[in-house]
């Protein structure tokens, strides 16, 4: 595939694929380690867990083509999060204590539903 704006090839497909699935298979095989060496301490665990972790993040930034467009929108994320008007503190507050509230609230009206259609089954039966 052609890229437009610098009139190089690109190299797409199974080459992209075969870095990706070493990345899978990095991480499968930490979480494999850790799992199988439960016996160790729990800092040899972390590194049999994190290096295999640390190289595949590298192998998918450093290596995939798709990790310039990845960084580019990490970047435009982090701007885009920058720009959002948070509410003050008194008011994020109180919108969570209405939604615990409302939560509390529907999880007692569902539990009488359920509570009266098990009384109202098993006075039938």
């Amino acid at each position: 595939m052609r890229d437009r704006r610098r009139g190089v090839q690109r190299k797409t497909g199974r080459e992209n694929v075969a870095k990706l699935c070493l990345a899978a298979a990095l991480v499968a095989g930490g979480v494999i380690g850790f799992s199988f060496l439960s016996q160790q301490p729990l800092y040899v665990r972390g590194i049999i867990l994190g290096v295999p972790l640390l190289l595949s993040g590298l192998i998918v930034l450093f290596w995939c083509d798709a990790s310039p467009s990845l960084i580019r929108y990490i970047k435009d994320s982090v701007v885009e999060i920058k720009k959002v008007v948070w509410p003050p503190k008194n008011e994020a507050w109180r919108n969570t204590f209405f939604v615990l509230v409302f939560t509390a609230v529907l999880t007692l009206f569902l539990w009488l539903v359920d509570s009266f259609l098990v009384w109202l089954f098993t006075q039938s039966t």
